[in-house]
C-alpha cells in the first residue's frame, strides 16, 4: 500500500503535487529533503502509471541550444549521484549517448553543436569514419555521416528509478496517494488555494501541477491556459539478441531513438505526423515506421519478432520544451509540464523547482522554460530533438 493510502485526509499542506510521476515525485522529495513539511502528492492512475513508466528510459545533457543543454546536463549530472541521493538503486548506466547525423543538413548540425556543448562542459566527441565503427559498430557506417558521443549519458529504467523516488519520497515524510482524483482546484484573490478531492477539501499554500498529458485539463478547472496540447507517443521492445547496440541512440534525421537493455532487447521509437488525443492504444504505422529504421540502420535486427508494442500520453509544448515555473495569471499555481524528454530532465527539476518554490524565485536554470515564454516571443528551438 502507498503511503497515505486509507489514511485520514489532511485538511492543510504546505504543497500540494498534482501527479506522481518522475517530476511529481522529484519535487516532493527535494521539498521535503530541504525541510518543507506537509507534501502532499495525488494522482489519479496506478504508480507508473503514465509516462514514468512508459518512456524510453534513456538519459542525455547534450542538445543543441543553452537552455536545453543547461538543464539537461545538471540534470545528467543528478542521474549520475542519484542512488545515493535517494539511498535507493535508480539502476543509471553510464553507457553514453550516440546522436547519428544521415544527412549533410544534420551533419552541420551536429558540427556547430560540439562548440556548443564544449562551451557549456559537456563532455562530447565528435565522430566520424573510426569513430563511430568504435562506438557503433554495428550500424550501417555507409548510412552516417558523423555522430556526437556524449560520454555521460546513458539508460535508467524506470521500474528502479521510480521505486527509487517513490521509496525516498515515504523516508522523507511525503504523503503519497495514488488512485486519487482531483475533481477542482480553487483560486480566490489571484491565488491558486485549494484542492478538491471529491468531498474532501485540501488547502495549500502552493499548487504543483506535473500531470504529463493531464496538465489542460487540470488547468482548466482551476480557469488558466497553458500552451501545448495532449498527444500520444509509442515505442516498442524486439526480442533478445546478442549484445550489439552500447550507448542509447537518437538517429536525428530518421526522429529514432533505441537502445538494447541488459536482457538484450532492443527498445526505442520513432516519431510520426501525431494528432492531438488522449489515448493510449498503440497503432501500426508508428510500428512500421520504426521497425522500417532499425532495418535500414542496423540489419541484424530485421528478422526479430517484436516482443511488445505501447503508448504513452505526454503534453507537447509548440517547441517541445517543457512549461516550468509559477502560472503568470494564477499566484501559487506552479507547473511542471510539457515534457518531451522528462525522465532525463525528472531528478535535475525536481532540484531547481523545489528551490525555486521555497525562495519564491525562479532559478536561472528554469527561467527560460517560463510558461509565458511564447507570448513574449521566446519559443526555444533546439535541432537536436528526437521524440
Amino acid at each position: 500500500m502507498m503511503q497515505g493510502q486509507g489514511a485520514a485526509w489532511p485538511t492543510r499542506a504546505s504543497v500540494v503535487i498534482v501527479g506522481g510521476g518522475i517530476q511529481g515525485l522529484a519535487c516532493a522529495f527535494n521539498l521535503a529533503r530541504s525541510g518543507s513539511k506537509g507534501v502532499l502528492v495525488l494522482d489519479a492512475g496506478y504508480w507508473q502509471g503514465g509516462a514514468s513508466g512508459r518512456n524510453g528510459t534513456l538519459v542525455r545533457g547534450g542538445f543543441g541550444s543553452q537552455a536545453w543543454i543547461e538543464l539537461f546536463e545538471f540534470s545528467t549530472r543528478c542521474w549520475q549521484d542519484l542512488s545515493s541521493t535517494l539511498g535507493h538503486n535508480t539502476m543509471f548506466s553510464r553507457r553514453g549517448y550516440t546522436m547519428v547525423a544521415e544527412t549533410e543538413r544534420t551533419a552541420g548540425v551536429l558540427e556547430d553543436t560540439i562548440h556548443l556543448h564544449h562551451q557549456y562542459g559537456v563532455r562530447a566527441k565528435l565522430l566520424s569514419g573510426r569513430g563511430v565503427r568504435r562506438v557503433l559498430p554495428a550500424i550501417r557506417q555507409d548510412k552516417v555521416l558523423n555522430a556526437i558521443h556524449l560520454a555521460d549519458g546513458g539508460v535508467a529504467p524506470h521500474h528502479a528509478g521510480m521505486k527509487a523516488f517513490h521509496a525516498a519520497c515515504i523516508e522523507a515524510g511525503v504523503d503519497i496517494r495514488y488512485r486519487t482524483r482531483v475533481t477542482g482546484i480553487e483560486r480566490q484573490n489571484g491565488r491558486a488555494t485549494a484542492v478538491l478531492v471529491g468531498d474532501h477539501r485540501i488547502e495549500a499554500e502552493t499548487i504543483v501541477v506535473a500531470a504529463g498529458g493531464f496538465n489542460l485539463a487540470l488547468a482548466e478547472m482551476v480557469g488558466v491556459t497553458v500552451p501545448g496540447h495532449s498527444m500520444r507517443i509509442e515505442a516498442m521492445a524486439l526480442e533478445p539478441i546478442r549484445p550489439l547496440i552500447g550507448p542509447g541512440i537518437a538517429l536525428i534525421d530518421s526522429l529514432c531513438y533505441m537502445h538494447q537493455t541488459a536482457r538484450g532487447e532492443v527498445v526505442g521509437g520513432t516519431e510520426v505526423p501525431e494528432r492531438p488525443r488522449m489515448s493510449l492504444s498503440a497503432d501500426f504505422p508508428v510500428l512500421a515506421r520504426t521497425a522500417g529504421v532499425y532495418a535500414r540502420l542496423f540489419p541484424q535486427l530485421a528478422d526479430l519478432r517484436i516482443l511488445r508494442h505501447w503508448a504513452g500520453l505526454i503534453h507537447a509544448t509548440p517547441d517541445w520544451a517543457p512549461l516550468i515555473g509559477p502560472h503568470p495569471d494564477l499566484r501559487d499555481l506552479w507547473f511542471s509540464a510539457g515534457w518531451s524528454y522528462g525522465w532525463t530532465g525528472g531528478p535535475g527539476t525536481g532540484v531547481l523547482l523545489a528551490r525555486s518554490i521555497l525562495e519564491g524565485k525562479v532559478e536561472r536554470r528554469l527561467q527560460p522554460f517560463a510558461l509565458d515564454r511564447f507570448a513574449r516571443g521566446a519559443a526555444l528551438v533546439d535541432k537536436t530533438i528526437v521524440m
